[in-house]
């Protein structure tokens, strides 16, 4: 018997087999379950609900109301409420927030907050927006758009964190915090799909190992996107271009051919695979032990380019490509962390963790988008990362609170890129790089009075970073299929002290006002594509420096009901990094890594949260931010255009959330946001523009009177807005850029015990 059915939803009819068949009979299941005469508690308050950060990595998590910083955190709750499937969709729901993936490549972040980010794909380029998942510092920006699935928080700190964080963090960080097992039995299962034939089935598994010592937690995720976009190339017949040499010296070079668009009109296609199992060991009243253990996988096509100009003309369709190769990618990741503390050392906490990471990224990208082969881009990632940090957090006596650590990280990147211009490789580009970074720092609060507070801290850190780059122009390779080149040797040694000073004041049991000033800092760095280093040099560039000047207030009111925060910002940065994209009619497009130029930016943020009935609450955010050069690096001016890219001048986010009882029956909650983001500039030169974007987001949810079942129908992107993770000029004639995905329509369901 064919194990078949179809689906009809907003936009038409699918037909399901095999596994995805069996997903949405599961669901199916859920819905005829028998009632259970069991109160549903209500979703409309899930924002309000107190959620914990560590932020300040003092010895315990504090409410995220409590602490001097601009930040923003989700828990399981909200991240459920909002419908956030992986991080970068909490990118329109923040003030001065752009999580974004470049798109380049599939699955590389190019986060900017407050107008601080990259525009690059060049794993030697370090980010602006650090990333730490459980303590760990993703190293380089290739896997880190990740699925929110069992986590317990995600915390986006807005502004340098330099202190505490470290170098690479000068517009802020991102802080993601997986689900502990905590002894007590319990499962999550979660089974979805979407209109556009994309399937997702996760699950949760923790329990008791060894009574009262020994608790433990597995995580399966499985993610089949069979393609949301459509080609209409179907001239070709056969693979265009090939073999493409696509590891790194010294493993073996492998021939892989593209497939031709023209066998199949579904492009986009991924499968991502995740295991995660966890461990936390109670060895005493005052010891314990958890590791983390991460494995995934993403294979299938490289990432859609389309003519941007022709889709904005109206020549073609949104969500249409006429790209001659579907590409490919495969990208592996592992990683390790395994965290110890030791309560009761002195008045505080001994806390150690230690992290490993190695992602390897095998991907090809039909870069121009059209049906002739122009520019193919075949690339290889390398990365391995060991990293420790050591702290103690408590304090000295009633009114002195301390914590003191030190961190040590080394990573070693290898890329190799060959670029096939009309059907022929003519580039062949990349490098290695190793860098050690070594920091100390010390952070201090000291209560003058029981509602006034003063703080000070200071951490200084040292970076070295080697690289072999493969020489440009003049230099030459004997074989650009195996990258048999000439190599330039470079090495770069930066050193940097990093203070905050601030306060904070409580002025009412529920509100406090707080101002600081820090510095931030972001070491130099190499270029790897260099393709023209007599125009751009593959560096090392100088580093940068972040001066913030912050006040901000936190309040709730109405006996908790509702919550309003703001901040205010002024940052001076001195010698910005920025990652040059340029159309060149030689190399197709020409990129690298400068030291731009003296920058201001400045800007206000506000967040809003408001529970009006038991039954109904609002949510909204504001951004504002204004960033322009006090001057510019003599040597690229004529590169520069006078506004800063993946910054929006204004952003704003409301959204709101009903219940309504069901009696027996249960709960239905009724949720929408609608967020805009001003258009604003890609590329340093202006010469790209993103459009402003719109994104209207519902979801229809069921709660079973049990507390056990969700059943939810959710739309994202309602209004079927287009947007790209970048704008590239193609030799300088026309813009193409990496689609995303429009309107989505999906049916979910959830079980918890």
């Amino acid at each position: 018997m064919s194990n078949s059915k179809e689906f009809r939803g907003l936009n038409g009819k699918l037909k399901l087999s095999g596994a995805a068949a069996t997903l949405v009979s599961v669901a199916a299941v859920v819905f005829l379950l028998p009632n259970v005469a069991l109160a549903q508690d209500g979703a409309a308050g899930a924002l309000l609900e107190e959620i914990v950060t560590t932020a300040r990595k003092r010895s315990e998590a504090e409410a995220v109301q409590d602490v001097p910083v601009a930040v923003t955190a989700f828990g399981a709750a909200q991240i459920d409420a909002l419908f956030v499937k992986k991080i970068d969709d909490l990118g329109y729901l923040m003030p001065n927030v752009q999580l974004e993936a470049v798109g380049t490549f599939p699955g590389v972040q190019n986060f900017s907050i407050r107008g601080q980010g990259i525009n690059s794909s060049i794993p030697s380029v370090d980010p602006t927006v650090g990333v730490f998942v459980d303590g760990l510092y993703m190293g380089t920006t290739f896997g880190v758009v990740i699925d929110t699935f069992d986590l317990e928080t995600v915390e986006v700190l807005r502004g340098p964190q330099g202190l505490l964080f470290g170098r690479n963090v000068t517009g802020g960080a991102v802080v993601i915090r997986n689900a502990r097992p905590n002894g007590e039995f319990g499962s999550r299962v979660r089974v979805g799909i979407t209109d556009e034939e994309n399937y997702n089935i996760a699950a949760a598994l923790e329990g008791s190992l060894i009574d009262d010592k020994l608790a433990g937690k597995v995580v399966v995720y499985y993610d089949d996107d069979q393609g949301y976009f459509k080609n209409v190339n179907q001239s070709f017949t056969g693979p265009q271009v090939g073999p493409f040499p696509i590891a790194p010296a010294p493993y073996p070079t492998q021939g892989f051919y593209i497939e031709s668009a023209a066998n199949r009109s579904d492009v986009g296609q991924m499968t991502t695979k995740l295991v995660r199992p966890s461990l936390v060991w109670t060895l005493n009243d005052t010891v314990d032990v958890t590791m983390i253990v991460e494995h995934g996988e993403s294979k299938g096509d490289g990432a859609v380019w389309s003519n941007v100009n022709q889709q904005r003309a109206g020549t073609l369709a949104e969500f249409t490509t006429s790209g001659d190769e579907v590409g490919f990618t495969d990208m592996r990741w592992t990683q390790v962390m395994v965290e110890t503390n030791v309560a009761e050392v002195g008045d505080g906490t001994l806390t150690n963790i230690a992290g490993w990471r190695r992602t390897r990224a095998d991907s090809a990208t039909d870069v121009d988008g059209t049906y002739f082969p122009l520019f193919t881009v075949p690339g290889n990632t390398d990365q391995m990362q060991w990293s420790n940090e050591l702290r103690w957090s408590g304090s000295f006596g009633d009114n002195w609170q301390s914590t003191i650590g030190f961190y040590y990280f080394t990573q070693d990147v290898g890329y190799r890129e060959g670029r096939y211009i009309q059907a022929a490789i003519t580039r062949a580009l990349g490098g290695d790089m190793d860098a050690k970074t070594f920091g100390a720092f010390w952070s201090n609060d000291f209560l003058v009075s029981d509602n006034f507070t003063v703080s000070a801290g200071l951490r200084y850190t040292d970076e070295s970073k080697s690289a072999q780059i493969i020489s440009g122009v003049g230099g030459g390779c004997a074989d650009v299929v195996t990258f048999v080149c000439n190599f330039d040797s470079l090495s770069g040694d930066w050193d940097n002290l990093t203070p905050k000073l601030g306060f904070q004041w409580s002025f009412n049991d529920s509100s406090q006002l707080y101002g600081f000033w820090s510095k931030g800092f972001r070491s130099g760095g190499f270029n790897f594509r260099n393709a023209k280093p007599n125009v751009i040099p593959p560096g090392p560039t100088s580093e940068e420096e972040n001066n913030t000047f912050e006040i901000g207030v936190k309040t709730e009111f109405s006996d908790g009901k509702m919550r309003l925060n703001a901040a205010v910002f002024h940052n001076e940065i001195d010698g910005m990094q920025r990652e040059l994209n340029l159309g060149d009619p030689d190399v197709v497009v020409l990129q690298g890594t400068i030291n731009a130029g003296d920058v201001t930016i400045q800007g206000l943020e506000v967040d809003f949260v408001g529970l009006i009935t038991d039954s109904f609450s609002v949510n909204a955010s504001y951004g504002w931010q204004d960033g322009e050069y006090d001057s510019k690096n003599p040597a690229f001016a004529a590169f520069l255009g006078d506004d800063l890219p993946r910054l929006a001048p204004t952003n704003y986010s409301v959204g709101a959330s009903f219940d309504v009882p069901m009696g027996d029956a249960g709960l239905v909650n009724f949720a929408t946001n609608y967020s805009y983001r001003e258009g604003h500039p890609y590329n340093d030169s202006n010469s790209e523009i993103f459009d402003d974007q719109k994104r209207l987001n519902a979801s229809v949810n069921w709660f079973l009177p049990n507390d056990e079942w969700q059943i939810s129908l959710y739309g994202k992107n309602l209004t079927d807005e287009a947007n790209w993770g970048n704008l590239t000029s193609i030799s300088g004639i026309y813009t193409a850029g990496p689609m995303q995905k429009g309107r989505v329509i999906g049916l979910e369901a959830n079980f918890r015990r």
